[in-house]
Formats: C-alpha cells, sequence, structure tokens
C-alpha cells in the first residue's frame, strides 16, 4: 500500500503534552497563589483526561468541559479557586507551550518533501493554533483540522467527513492516520475507513477491540514504514 495523505495527531505525538501540561499548571497555580504539588498535578491529569474521554465519546459538550473542568477539580480536591477564571488563565498559559516530542520536527521536516501532511486534533482551536505557529511546525502541514472549528471530535465520523471533504483529491486507501491514543485516534480512523499507525512509545499493553494496523515506538519508525509500503 503507498501512502500519499498522512494525518497527524498533535498532543502526544507531536506535541509533548505532559511537559506542555505541567509547565502550564505551574504557571496557572502560582498566578492564583496554590502550591501545585506531585500530588495535585497527578490528580489533575487523571481527571482532566476522564474529561476528554467524555467528550471523545459525546457524553460532554467542550463548553461544558471548559467551562466545569477546574471548579469540578478545585471542589473535588477542597481548593478555593478565588472566584478567578482559571480555565481561561490555563489555557493561555497551555498556549505558550509548545515543547515538541524527540525526533518530532525531523519527521515533519523529511516527511513533508514526500507526503502531504494535515494535523487532526481533538484541542483548542486557539491554543493548538498558536502552539503551531510558534513551534514553527506549523509550515510542514498542508491543513490543519480541530474539532473546535469543525464541531465534531474525534473518533466520531463527521470529523473525518468534514476533514477529508476539505483535502484536495483524498483518497482514502492512500491515507493514514497517526496517534497516541486508541479511543480516538485509532478509533477515528476505523470509523473512517483509514489506516492507522498506533504510536504507543511506552508499550503500552492494548486491552481493548481497537486494532490498529500499525504500531511505533519512536517517531522516526515511521520512515522505514512508509519506505516498506511504497
Amino acid at each position: 500500500m503507498s501512502y500519499k495523505f498522512l494525518l497527524f495527531d498533535l498532543d502526544d505525538t507531536i506535541f509533548n503534552f505532559s511537559a506542555a501540561e505541567y509547565t502550564a499548571l505551574a504557571a496557572m497555580f502560582t498566578e492564583i497563589g496554590i502550591e501545585l504539588t506531585p500530588e495535585l498535578r497527578h490528580q489533575y491529569h487523571l481527571f482532566n483526561q476522564r474529561l476528554w474521554q467524555m467528550y471523545e465519546k459525546d457524553q460532554i459538550t467542550r463548553a461544558e468541559l471548559l467551562k466545569t473542568r477546574f471548579i469540578l477539580f478545585f471542589k473535588k480536591m477542597k481548593l478555593d479557586n478565588r472566584g478567578m477564571n482559571i480555565d481561561h488563565l490555563y489555557r493561555d498559559c497551555l498556549a505558550a507551550q509548545h515543547q515538541l516530542l524527540p525526533d518530532a520536527e525531523l519527521l515533519l521536516q523529511t516527511l513533508h518533501k514526500t507526503y502531504r501532511l494535515f494535523a487532526v486534533t481533538n484541542g483548542i482551536a486557539q491554543t493548538q493554533n498558536r502552539r503551531l505557529t510558534e513551534s514553527g511546525i506549523d509550515r510542514y502541514f498542508d491543513d490543519i483540522f480541530i474539532s473546535e472549528a469543525i464541531g465534531h471530535q474525534k473518533p466520531q465520523k463527521p470529523f473525518f467527513d468534514y476533514t477529508f471533504a476539505h483535502i484536495p483529491n483524498f483518497e482514502s486507501t492512500q491515507a493514514l492516520l497517526i496517534g497516541d491514543s486508541l479511543s480516538a485516534d485509532i478509533l477515528g480512523g476505523q470509523n473512517a475507513k483509514v489506516d492507522t499507525v498506533w504510536f504507543n512509545p511506552d508499550f503500552q499493553p492494548n486491552r481493548t477491540k481497537i486494532l490498529p494496523i500499525y504500531q511505533i515506538s519512536r517517531l522516526l519508525d515511521l520512515n522505514q514504514l512508509l519506505i516498506e509500503q511504497d
């Protein structure tokens, strides 16, 4: 199978979201005068992850997620939010973070010479666009598709229907979706009937029925995979 269209998830596939989240949280908690302990950071990560999984399953809206996540989290952790718009503050801090995973830029720089690259993300439009621009990797992508702007999210088929309709001369048989999330990226690829690559750097076991076509543990392994398919 020869691929032409490469669809990349962003967070934890291209961007080092763990590093970005930590730095943004630290800046936000400093601003509001609360110490960010390791346990508090861990609990927030789990709490936020669950909310985004609910969003992927269409159990909550993006607006509900953003409006309530820190209200609910601070209530859960018995913290005083000082009445501030904390989520807005956090998103400002996060938008300033654009740490890349090892070899991410080298991979994009190499691949965009031969393939057409597209970003597909469930992130917030203003945040993701700023991170792409300030990191300088926006120049490698032919287009950026963000759930907030589309009105649907991965893994929903309408997200991909919109994306594919806005890629000139798109052929699903020539498309490959690369992402770290089984529930958003790999399931999304299955729903959209395109081949998938599960980026699994920590060798996490797959205990689901969601099966990727390929699996890689290092980003640069994608180069060899593509060569083998040509």
